[in-house]
């Protein structure tokens, strides 16, 4: 499974502007969807850098390619007031409902098999 994170040709999606863009991701983490927005570091080509910061809350649209088939996705709404931080040990990540889970945890809650 890989992840590219993406936006409209235009930069505008219906009522969302587009606020930074990439593809390709740079490393096995990126691909699995573990990526940080607006970083260079990510993917190797970024084409909308971000300027200035996030709004206080955004979308995350991105690009699932499973199978060679890719299958757009969008995230539920990130409020940066509601994130709040963690420290996190190998294996965890934070779900945008600021809860931390281990990969084994967010897989099983799929409705589908990824084999």
């Amino acid at each position: 499974m890989s992840s590219e994170a993406e936006g409209q040709a235009d930069g505008v999606d219906d009522l969302f502007e587009t606020k930074w863009s990439a593809r390709h991701p740079a490393s096995a983490e990126v691909r699995d969807g573990v990526f940080f927005i607006g970083s260079a570091r990510s993917f190797t080509d970024v084409e909308k850098p971000l300027v200035g910061r996030l709004p206080d809350e955004f979308f995350v649209d991105a690009q699932v390619v499973v199978d060679g088939h890719a299958e757009d996705a969008r995230d539920s709404p990130i409020d940066l007031a509601e994130v709040r931080g963690a420290q996190l040990a190998d294996d965890e990540y934070m779900t945008w409902e600021g809860k931390v889970m281990t990969r084994d945890q967010i897989d099983a809650q799929r409705k589908c098999a990824v084999t």
